[in-house]
């Protein structure tokens, strides 16, 4: 190719399907039928201008001239050319657009070096010329063509403007030995000089979807002044020959500081902020969405990405929420898990990396050539290693957030671990840390420790087991980790899995389900003496049907490595016995027992056959159901389980089977996991740190008596939910303990209904008090209706602490039972209290003795007379539960 031909000036349209110039309506990009267009595109990172990161280079080269500098040190500046040539020519073809459009990419943004496109005014012959180079606009007129047959949109992105324009040398090409572009008039005279040029050339060219005037400036400015003025000189360069396109505009700072570039002084103006790093909230846009409607211009996300599948997946339903379109960062790099394509990394390039590094004997110039000349042969999209599960989290999951294999998986057979379904955290696994958050919260989080074979939380590592055909195996496994698999299982029957294992202690566990339930307890996985000592470790008799849609492997204990697992038949189902796995809680009356296999539903048996212990007291079961999947068993309490509550159940029971006619065995005491979460009974005081759901809340330590902690750092509309158990309808008394330094803070206090509305019980603020945790005490009153709810408090006003709120009941006729046919005496009490019904109609059944912060105190079965001389001196809440399941509060207070 030439490379520094003059060349004319030639108009053409390569629009095949019919596109019409993208425009700006409002707070809209719209098409060009005026309808809302969301931009979703693909930035071309690493083809017209390398990033040292994406070559793996970045410790001794992060500049594209110093990696090129090094190549020409090893092989020559002949051999160099070549290499650069056939990178150009390798790194986006007509194939990988094919592909953006076919995966869902509507537009790609495309990072140009200016070099590409004219001399830099080091090599001008003449002062204050520009030369205009043809390859720059050869690679954007392929471009430009192969989106075109794809109904695609070209965002042209000056990513190295002349000198560059930022100090981070990576991003802008920038050399310090040379004028940056705010250092030189000349710099800036070109870049000015080369968008005119390009808009003169593609000013007819709809498929063109705009101009993006500088990739994240990041420099020294006075207020941005020097930023404001090129990019309004650009402007009017642009619309002195191009009315058509719109102009994109990025801030300061990595493109976010925005300081003194608005309002925007363009009709076709959209502002480019980057999103990297941070939580995925409304929190963490409101200032750009707040530049939006402020101003009612458009915003467009040009970068976004450098994360997890979750990462990516809750980022593009942010911005489909909030309209605003966006360009991921990149579509290729070398050995790379966090975007759709990785470039295979050969064991030459290594050691040229490695030579780079670290020095040692210096490789031969053929070697370097044919390395780099093999690296950019796998640059081609069919050498590529294509990521599916990261398209797939960014388009399908986000329209159906379900689970899909990952690969065919067959049992008989062999399952790596590493080949779970996708679906995302929670649904096709779970894992304890699954995306980078550091712009948020300070700290790097890598969400794949090994970086390898795919992007989710999942930690995968190359093995050096030689029995792993793929080369790897999932490692750092933390406590309540788990994996799902979507597997053909051929026939019913028992399995032996033999799984390698490799561990430097003792204590691992894990166990498998079906369809989502329990069917093998914990086994413990031994010691093999280091994290790559790989040995085998069977688990023998899991029942398997061929009924069952997926299975997962749950890990409930850490402390090892898991390779391959090999499933063989070695049974029927009907030789073992029909037994109990594990049983946990659901929706305060709701237990499920998981059986090992699936029960016959149509055999009669009896509640009867059932007990159950709360606390160490025996509960009434109001019935048992066999549910879909068969394999649970459904139990309903008599009375709701607090999630501090320590449950058991036995079956003494010989009527239930399986649908092998095999008799459930018995059991006793088995404990059932209790994942209520706390409901907090009123009277109570609620920690504020003990809520059940939240967003945009922070924890930290408060030197408040009690110690523990408060909930702070807390913005407009940040909320907290907590569960809360009403024992009657009345006026409460709320103490609300706040701590500020100087702004007066406010929330709004909500019961949430079950479909989301809210009915507001007050709004109240708070007085500063001089210090973070300098605590006070705000008094108010709401009234609660009965039963179970769900409490919001919704900040209205921020920068304020929350140690705790407190409900009392308010002493009033409206607030206690008045009725007087259940007695309750004395009170104050010592030893004991009498209760007794004056209706004979009406039976007391149960007692329950709540302390004021909601936790159980005293459950009894009644008797007329109750020993409460354990209990501590204080305030308590009785509940009197009759025999028709209606509760009468009364109030005592126990003296010693």
């Amino acid at each position: 190719m030439k490379h520094q031909l003059l060349i004319l000036l030639v108009v053409t349209s390569f629009t095949l399907s019919g596109q019409g110039f993208l425009s700006v309506d409002g707070q809209e990009i719209v098409n060009e039928n005026g309808e809302p267009y969301l931009l979703k595109g693909m930035g071309l990172g690493g083809w017209m201008l390398q990033e040292g990161y994406m070559l793996q280079t970045a410790g001794f080269a992060n500049a594209q001239h110093q990696i090129r500098e090094r190549m020409v040190q090893l092989m020559g500046a002949q051999r160099t050319q070549e290499f650069y040539d056939a990178w150009l020519e390798n790194h986006v073809t007509r194939a990988d657009i094919d592909s953006l459009h076919s995966w869902g990419f509507n537009s790609v943004r495309l990072p140009m070096h200016y070099n590409l496109f004219t001399l830099p005014i080091e090599e001008e012959l003449v002062r204050g010329e520009h030369t205009w180079l043809d390859l720059g606009f050869e690679l954007t007129d392929s471009l430009i063509s192969w989106c075109a047959a794809n109904d695609m949109y070209v965002i042209l992105d000056l990513h190295a403007a002349p000198g560059g324009q930022g100090q981070d040398e990576g991003i802008s090409d920038y050399d310090v030995d040379k004028p940056s572009l705010w250092e030189s008039e000349l710099n800036q005279q070109k870049t000015v000089a080369l968008w005119r040029r390009i808009a003169e050339k593609y000013k007819d060219e709809p498929v063109i979807g705009g101009y993006d005037l500088l990739n994240e400036p990041n420099w020294p400015l006075d207020n941005n002044r020097e930023l404001k003025e090129i990019y309004l000189d650009i402007t009017a360069a642009i619309r002195s020959v191009d009315a058509n396109h719109i102009i994109f505009i990025e801030g300061n700072w990595f493109a976010n500081d925005f300081t003194n570039l608005t309002p925007p002084w363009d009709n076709l103006l959209v502002y480019s902020p980057h999103k990297y790093w941070s939580i995925n909230d409304q929190e963490s846009i409101q200032w750009v969405l707040d530049i939006r409607e402020q101003f009612d211009v458009p915003l467009y996300l040009g970068e976004t990405g450098e994360n997890s599948n979750p990462w990516f997946h809750d980022a593009v339903e942010l911005f489909a929420e909030h309209n605003i379109g966006w360009a991921w960062w990149p579509m290729k790099k070398i050995e790379s898990v966090a975007g759709p394509l990785s470039v295979i990394k050969t064991p030459e390039y290594q050691e040229l990396l490695d030579f780079w590094n670290d020095g040692g004997i210096r490789p031969s110039a053929d070697f370097a050539y044919s390395t780099l000349m093999e690296t950019a042969e796998l640059l081609k999209i069919e050498n590529c290693i294509y990521q599916k599960d990261v398209i797939d989290a960014m388009f399908r999951q986000v329209a159906s957030p379900t689970a899909i294999p990952f690969a065919e998986l067959e049992i008989p057979g062999v399952i790596d671990p590493i080949d779970y379904d996708m679906g995302g955290q929670g649904i096709g696994y779970s894992d304890v840390e699954i995306a980078n958050f550091q712009v948020s919260t300070g700290n790097f989080t890598s969400w794949n420790n090994g970086w390898s074979y795919r992007n989710d939380g999942v930690d995968i590592e190359k093995t050096e087991d030689p029995r792993t055909v793929s080369g790897f195996n999932v490692g750092w496994i933390d406590d309540d980790e788990w994996l799902r698999y979507t597997a053909d299982i051929k026939e019913d029957g028992l399995y032996d899995v033999t799984m390698r294992i490799a561990s430097n202690q003792d204590g691992g566990q894990l166990h498998f389900l079906a369809d989502g339930i329990d069917i093998t307890t914990p086994t413990v996985i031994p010691s093999t003496g280091g994290w790559q000592e790989w040995t085998n470790h069977t688990i023998q008799d899991v029942p398997l049907l061929a009924s069952y849609s997926d299975i997962s492997l749950y890990f409930d204990k850490s402390g090892f490595n898991l390779g391959p697992m090999t499933f063989v038949k070695t049974g029927e189902v009907s030789d073992i016995a029909t037994e109990y796995i594990s049983g946990s809680t659901d929706n305060g009356t709701d237990i499920f027992l998981s059986i090992n296999k699936p029960l016959d539903s149509s055999i009669q048996f009896s509640a009867s056959d059932f007990d159950l212990t709360v606390d160490g007291a025996p509960q009434p079961i109001s019935s048992v159901s066999i549910t879909d999947p068969s394999n649970l068993l459904h139990l309903v309490s008599g009375v709701d389980i607090n999630g501090r509550a320590n449950i058991r159940v036995s079956y003494n029971g010989s009527s239930i089977q399986s649908i092998d006619q095999v008799a459930l065995s018995q059991f006793t005491n088995q404990i059932v996991a209790n994942n209520q979460s706390s409901i907090h009974f009123l009277p109570a005081r609620i920690q504020a740190e003990n809520f059940n759901t939240q967003f945009g809340i922070q924890l930290e330590s408060t030197t408040d008596a009690g110690g523990g902690q408060n909930i702070g750092f807390l913005d407009v509309d940040d909320y907290a939910d907590y569960l809360i158990a009403v024992p009657d309808r009345g006026r409460y008394s709320v103490s609300y303990r706040t701590a500020a330094e100087s702004e007066s803070g406010g929330l709004r206090l909500s019961l949430v209904n079950d479909d989301d509305s809210t009915e507001l019980l007050e709004e109240i603020r708070f007085p500063s008090t001089g210090g973070w945790q300098n605590w006070q005490t705000t008094d108010s009153e709401v009234r609660l209706p009965v039963g179970r709810h769900t409490l919001r408090v919704e900040i209205t006003h921020p920068l304020f602490n929350i140690n705790w709120l407190e409900f009392s009941i308010v002493s009033s006729a409206e607030d206690l039972d008045q009725s007087d046919d259940i007695l309750l005496y004395p009170s104050p009490a010592q030893e004991s209290i009498h209760i007794v019904s004056m209706d004979a109609s009406r039976t007391v059944e149960q007692v329950v003795i709540y302390a004021l912060n909601g936790s159980i105190a005293l459950q009894s079965e009644h008797t007329e007379s109750i020993d409460i001389s354990a209990l501590a001196a204080g305030m308590y809440i009785v509940n009197i539960i009759d025999d028709s399941g209606k509760i009468a509060v009364r109030q005592i207070e126990k003296i010693n």
